[in-house]
């Protein structure tokens, strides 16, 4: 097993200072002790070291060397919320609710082990530390993932009385993760606010199909179905609804596990047409109905029909 922990001992017991020990992020040396013992935070050496600590972490995790530690992926572990400025954990969260308003996400993949997996010999090596300033640095790093050399550039930040992750590529550039998370932001408030056009009753139209009544509300997570029903026989109470600005999704499902098979699923793909109305496709399954409906549906603002 490779450790990877960085140790810093000094005996001053001349002086009367104890030993102390900079291990994990969790057993951090303390502000006095850190001035006590002379330590520079600003140093090329003690970022390594900070670096060091940060990516061992996520190295034990994933390789699970320890029988303390649960794999990387099963343990409920946050390296972004532990190991990332405030900043950039911030805006990661706000494109990460975008995202869902608008039935996207944000990573496919995990950018502390470059990769949607990892091997059991993943590794990685800190080539080098560079502009450092009071409150920010540089450095290059390279993580090893199936073989594969992924060179990776971390903008890093001062803060909370040590050095954390501002971004995953050079600050603000356009392939930046915190220029990815602004325009993700950007396009949720544009969709957003084409959204309120949506808001209101909307009711199904024409001679054939499912009857269906769809009333939209405006929430501060976007929009949300108050009521989905097919008019005098069944309703969808827990749908999930998302809009990216053009087309409108409404979804829900259940599956009876001791029937072995779905009992409700009902799905709404539908945009604005040159009319105004809602036009699209519909999928219902419900146990309270006869038959299933999978076809062609329009639904009209304020506007609600229904068979004789």
């Amino acid at each position: 097993m490779k450790q990877l922990a960085f140790a810093i001992v000094l005996m001053l017991t001349a002086c009367g200072y104890k030993t102390v020990k900079a291990g994990t992020d969790a057993d951090s040396l303390t502000a006095d002790s850190i001035i006590n013992a002379g330590i520079d935070k600003h140093s090329e050496t003690y970022i390594r070291q900070r670096l060091d600590t940060i990516y061992s972490d996520i190295m034990r995790r994933v390789t699970g060397e320890t029988d303390d530690i649960h794999p990387y992926m099963g343990d409920g572990f946050n390296p972004d919320s532990v190991y990332c400025s405030s900043r950039y954990y911030s805006l990661m969260r706000q494109a990460v609710d975008f995202a869902d308003e608008m039935g996207d996400i944000v990573f496919d993949y995990d950018h502390w082990v470059c990769g949607q997996d990892f091997s059991e010999n993943w590794n990685y090596q800190i080539q080098k530390v560079h502009h450092i300033t009071d409150s920010t640095a540089l450095a290059d790093i390279t993580v090893i993932n199936f073989g594969r050399k992924n060179e990776v550039a971390l903008s890093l930040i001062f803060e909370r009385g040590d050095w954390y992750v501002n971004d995953f590529g050079p600050e603000n550039s356009e392939g930046s993760d915190k220029a990815y998370f602004r325009r993700i932001i950007s396009d949720g408030l544009m969709a957003r606010k084409k959204a309120e056009a949506l808001v209101g009753e909307w009711g199904w139209i024409g001679d054939d199909g499912p009857e269906l009544i769809l009333n939209l509300k405006m929430t501060d997570h976007g929009l949300k179905a108050g009521q989905c029903d097919v008019y005098r026989m069944y309703g969808f109470d827990n749908t999930t609804v998302t809009f990216n600005g053009e087309y409108l999704s409404v979804s829900e499902s259940e599956y009876d596990e001791n029937a072995k098979k779905t009992v409700r699923d009902f799905s709404l793909y539908v945009h604005l047409n040159k009319n105004g109305e809602l036009a699209g496709t519909c999928h219902i399954v419900h146990q309270l109905a006869s038959e299933e409906y999978d076809g062609p549906i329009t639904l009209r603002k304020g506007y609600f029909k229904y068979r004789n």
